[in-house]
């Protein structure tokens, strides 16, 4: 099933694949949030700071608490071998690199990177992660239908109780607004997917060229498709009950 939206500036797009699943509760309580930049560019690391920043200390959403614990230089094993203790021991994680279908560079110079479809299951129903959400600013690693047919297929392994993966399906441009705005819009109570597309389509609205800062994508569940920082539904099993949305 493919619904089209349209809004005053772009045509947002969604996918959904239905399948059974079961879900288990979530509770309120405080949450942690890490930063993971590709060691390439300087940009990247003011992309993650202008995140993060704004969860320096306890920022209450609703009836719930954030902050930011890590700030790394990405290395692969955060989110492979060691993920228990970095990318997946937070409740959401913000990337900023180089990037292209389903991966995203850690290291330039080494050309070192992290390859979404071999990677453990993130969040809470596999291997005793916590991660909800994953934001990867970088072109093309959220790829989406438009892309591939079958565009659940790579993002199943890593979906064990994950809620959404957001970034960008087409080539894009950072070391902008983005990352501020889209924080100040969760902090604002938005949806996670949603406050992303509007922070995407904010910069795009003064740009010269319409595509640009790029288009964006989110991998999400039908039953957390409207997930915000101050309230979480319940953690997702499986890779089952997927939805994509695209922008075009």
């Amino acid at each position: 099933m493919k619904t089209v939206l349209n809004t005053t500036r772009k045509a947002f797009c969604m996918l959904l694949l239905c399948c059974l699943g079961s879900t288990t509760l979530s509770h309120a309580a405080d949450h942690e949030i890490g930063g993971y930049v590709d060691r390439a560019e300087d940009r990247f690391v003011r992309n993650v700071w202008n995140f993060i920043k704004n969860f320096d200390g306890w920022k209450t959403i609703g009836g719930n608490r954030y902050r930011y614990v890590q700030y790394y230089y990405a290395q692969p094993f955060m989110f492979t071998s060691s993920n228990n203790y970095y990318a997946d021991r937070m409740d959401l994680s913000f990337v900023s690199a180089h990037g292209n279908y389903y991966l995203f560079e850690t290291n330039q110079s080494t050309g070192t990177i992290v390859d979404l479809t071999t990677c453990p299951g993130y969040g809470d129903q596999a291997n005793g992660g916590d991660m909800e959400f994953l934001i990867i600013e970088s072109c093309s690693t959220v790829a989406s239908a438009p892309e591939r047919s079958d565009w659940w297929t790579p993002y199943m392994s890593i979906f064990k109780g994950l809620h959404q993966l957001v970034g960008f399906r087409t080539l894009s441009y950072s070391d902008n607004g983005i990352p501020n705005n889209f924080a100040n819009k969760l902090k604002g109570n938005g949806g996670i997917w949603q406050s992303w597309f509007n922070a995407v389509n904010d910069e795009r609205s003064w740009w010269r060229g319409s595509s640009y800062p790029g288009y964006a994508s989110a991998i999400v569940y039908t039953t957390t498709e409207n997930d915000r920082l101050s309230t979480n539904t319940a953690d997702p099993y499986g890779a089952n009950n997927m939805k994509t949305w695209w922008q075009h």
